[in-house]
């Protein structure tokens, strides 16, 4: 019963954690005619792919028309294969947090009391039945 818990949590922290950084890819052709593309603001988190293979992830600290720019350099979306930019609703991980620990919680509950012995409640004490083994 533990092992299969604690799979069980294992599987349920890898899920939300791949969850958690997802990247959505955006069109280049589209940048290259948008004067800022789709979903793509200053702080996202982008990773670039180079038209020579390199690929590099950066917090998008500069926009132009031309291409993007942040602590890895600037980079022309005519010198981009792909784009892929952070996904937007992963960026709050205090509620990703609080679903994981509300979510260990419950099942800490629910393994304490699968493997608690029976309780009885006898009034007015003693119990006058012994209980069974």
């Amino acid at each position: 019963m533990k092992t299969l818990t604690v799979r069980y949590l294992l599987c349920l922290m890898l899920f939300n954690l791949a969850a958690c950084t997802t990247m959505q890819p955006v069109s280049v052709e589209r940048a290259m005619q948008q004067p800022q593309p789709s979903g793509v603001d200053f702080g996202s988190l982008v990773e670039v792919t180079t038209l020579d293979r390199q690929s590099t992830k950066f917090r998008v600290t500069e926009m132009t028309p031309e291409g993007l720019g942040g602590s890895m350099g600037f980079f022309r979306y005519e010198d981009m294969r792909s784009l892929k930019v952070e996904n937007p609703s992963s960026r709050d991980s205090n509620e990703t947090w609080a679903y994981i620990l509300g979510g260990l919680a419950i099942i800490g509950l629910i393994v304490l009391v699968a493997s608690s012995d029976s309780v009885a409640i006898c009034s007015p004490s003693p119990c006058t039945n012994p209980p069974n083994p």
